[in-house]
């Protein structure tokens, strides 16, 4: 009975703790982040009022004397019974004494009040169906207008993070948007070859300062094309992580057949130079191939991780005499590593001072994936007629001996 017992308080524990796991990995019932609200808002329902999308945020700065509020492009449903609201929000502005959420665009409102401004990220909480005038969430749960400030100051700004919204108290009190960082998108062991770009090797152009900043790709050469991988510590929104192909040494005397990845949100990937069997665009600005190569892009706490699969295509060059000789997987692949980033350029390209941007002047033939040439099949030898009949005497003479032998050994017994 005792064994029972102990059995039965097991499984109660584990079906405890996994309800709490539960109740803890729960997000909120409605979230609008800085990009939601950066395209949800209506910018011209209030020009007085500058809306710039950064990093992470939104940040709302208001001309002198104007009343901050922006309406919504259409009113965001939320639910009635998320009425529980959460901002994240920073300023500097003392005047700001509450943040308004409108139910409808001129009344009624809820308010988010003791708001610090002292400049750094802090929360806030309204309750939906309070505060204000005669308040008509209930039966409706649309948001409609944003005040972003309140009170009796000018030229205000304020940053907002996010804003979520729940049906539960006190899961939105004990929220603070502060998951765990995204698991990253890959295994350093799952690919066959690295390198970094940081300080202990960097060079540079246009006056690009890697500071902190650690860029490793990873690589793997595959039948269809090349996967590549790519941890960007220290980059930014709209930095790019470049790679300068030389496919089989045959743009020694020309450009690279440069391939960029555009950081943000979504991984965005162009070409530059030439044309290729990928796609019959040479623009040196970049022709956007994103739709062609399979991607995925996670934001860090501190950077990127992006993977893509370059097709095998891209590296056939055809605007350059001899160079669609180039067989993939077969032939040398050359390269070098870039990044525009840090208010210039960066690589770790050695024995180059970035005046000459031909595959010769950049020294594009320090890193190279090694091709594996075609088996050779000899030719079958087919013997000649004489030799044949040479052959067949032969054969004739040692039988003839054999029996000549034989008969003897007869003969002697």
């Amino acid at each position: 009975m005792k064994k029972f017992i102990t059995v039965v308080l097991a499984i109660a524990m584990i079906l405890s703790l996994c309800s709490i796991s539960a109740f803890a990995a729960e997000g909120p019932d409605f979230l609008e982040t800085a990009e939601d609200l950066y395209n949800d808002l209506d910018a011209d329902s209030n020009k007085s009022v500058t809306m710039t999308l950064e990093d992470g945020y939104v940040n709302f700065d208001v001309a002198e004397n104007n009343d901050p509020w922006l309406v919504f492009k259409t009113p965001l449903d939320i639910g009635e019974a998320n009425k529980y609201a959460v901002i994240k929000y920073r300023t500097s502005n003392t005047e700001v004494q509450t943040i308004d959420f409108y139910i409808a665009i001129a009344e009624p409102h809820a308010i988010a009040k003791n708001i610090v401004a002292d400049g750094e990220w802090h929360l806030a909480y309204a309750v939906m169906d309070e505060g204000g005038d005669a308040n008509k969430w209930t039966g409706n749960g649309t948001w409609a207008r944003f005040d972003m400030m309140a009170g009796t100051g000018s030229n205000w700004a304020i940053d907002v993070a996010w804003i979520a919204f729940f049906a539960d108290e006190d899961a939105a009190k004990a929220y603070t948007g502060e998951e765990a960082a995204p698991a990253g998108l890959f295994n350093d062991s799952d690919y066959s070859v690295s390198y970094v770009i940081d300080k202990t090797n960097a060079t540079s152009w246009a006056n690009g300062q890697i500071g902190d900043m650690s860029v490793t790709y990873f690589f793997n050469v595959k039948d269809d094309g090349l996967e590549v991988a790519v941890r960007a510590i220290g980059l930014e929104k709209d930095n790019m992580v470049q790679i300068n192909f030389n496919p089989g040494n045959k743009l020694w005397e020309t450009t690279g057949q440069f391939v960029s990845f555009k950081l943000g949100d979504t991984l965005t990937v162009l070409q530059h130079n030439h044309k290729n069997g990928l796609l019959d665009d040479d623009n040196a600005g970049g022709a956007d191939i994103t739709a062609k190569v399979p991607n995925q892009i996670v934001k860090l706490d501190n950077g990127y991780e992006f993977t893509a699969k370059l097709p095998k295509e891209l590296f056939t060059v055809t605007d350059v005499e001899g160079a669609d000789s180039f067989v993939y997987g077969q032939d040398d692949l050359y390269f070098g590593m870039f990044l525009v980033a840090g208010g210039g350029g960066i690589s770790n390209q050695q024995n180059t001072d970035y005046t000459d941007w031909t595959c010769k002047g950049l020294a594009l033939n320090q890193y190279k994936f090694a091709g594996t040439p075609a088996p050779v099949t000899e030719p079958e030898t087919v013997p000649q007629t004489g030799d044949a009949t040479v052959a067949m005497f032969a054969v004739i003479a040692v039988l003839a001996m054999g029996a000549a032998v034989v008969f003897m050994k007869k003969k002697a017994f």
